[in-house]
């Protein structure tokens, strides 16, 4: 029978480990941190440029509101997504900016106390929109202040299917033709040098036709601290992780779940399974990426 949930104590009591109950203890706390662990991802930009659509084609639910009539994202909903047996992933759709002043006033506030709290912050663009001036102005003047250094920001270039020649789009393959691929490689580079980031920070997406959505959940994983990793990688649609992303978390929880067994090895007898304390490491992230089924 599939276990619901991932008892560390019952894991490390079945690897033999040696340790005592109280060291078994302190890694179970560490470890549970960063398992419980709940990210924060915030969705900006202007109104109409598919937030919504963008977050229901990486999650693979209807997670969020979509409206094709009016732009409808008022409030940032702040939405926990609990898609398997992760503790979920906190997304925050935020409402759009440039529909008319008044409103831009109150959701440049509403930005500001957002952005510290967010474990990365995804900024949309609708790709054949050539008026960026919005975006540009709330990025420097709002957003750019609030980034905390080495917090992971990312512009996606959401509908590069309706870039032209938009003809030459593949619909069979799902992705686009030579001469439309080359216009969208130009078009990043414009965005990158506008916003002052790397061309790797900015994503080409179709979140309609499921382009690029491995791309971006790569270019997020790779961006977040080690024991975050995880948290996001276990609540994506399987689809949109790809074998990198895969190779990515178990390497950087491999070196958190290490830190933590060193610090308890100490004045430990390891049992008679595990000789080396990397050898235990391995049991410990077999379980733990066998359980969220992620290697």
């Amino acid at each position: 029978m599939k276990k619901d949930s991932l008892n560390i104590l019952e894991l490390l009591q079945e690897l033999d480990s040696g340790f005592t109950d109280e060291q078994k203890k302190r890694i179970e706390k560490k470890i549970d941190e960063m398992l419980s662990y709940t990210p924060r991802i915030g969705v900006f930009g202007k109104t109409g440029v598919g937030k919504s659509s963008l977050c229901n084609a990486l999650f693979g639910e209807d997670i969020c509101e979509v409206s094709d009539v009016e732009a409808c994202t008022r409030s940032a909903q702040d939405v926990i997504l609990k898609m398997g047996k992760g503790k979920g992933i906190t997304l925050i759709d935020v409402p759009g900016v440039g529909e008319d002043q008044q409103r831009d006033e109150e959701y440049s506030a509403l930005y500001q106390k957002l952005l510290p709290e967010l474990d990365a912050v995804l900024w949309v663009l609708k790709a054949d929109d050539r008026a960026n001036s919005v975006d540009l102005d709330f990025y420097n003047n709002v957003v750019k202040p609030q980034l905390q250094q080495g917090k992971p920001f990312i512009v996606v270039l959401n509908q590069v299917d309706k870039i032209e020649p938009f003809r030459e789009w593949d619909e069979a393959a799902r992705r686009p033709g030579p001469k439309q691929a080359s216009n969208i490689d130009a078009k990043i580079s414009v965005v990158a040098a506008n916003f002052g980031l790397k061309k790797s920070q900015i994503m080409a997406v179709s979140a309609e036709e499921k382009f690029g959505l491995s791309g971006l959940v790569d270019e997020i994983i790779f961006s977040l601290p080690d024991e975050k990793k995880l948290a996001v990688a276990r609540e994506v649609a399987a689809e949109n992780l790809s074998s990198a992303a895969r190779a990515e978390v178990k390497e950087s929880t491999t070196k958190v779940i290490g830190r933590v067994i060193s610090g308890a090895t100490k004045g430990a007898a390891i049992g008679a399974k595990f000789g080396v304390p990397g050898a235990l490491v391995g049991g410990v992230i077999g379980g733990i990426g066998g359980f969220f089924g992620l290697w």
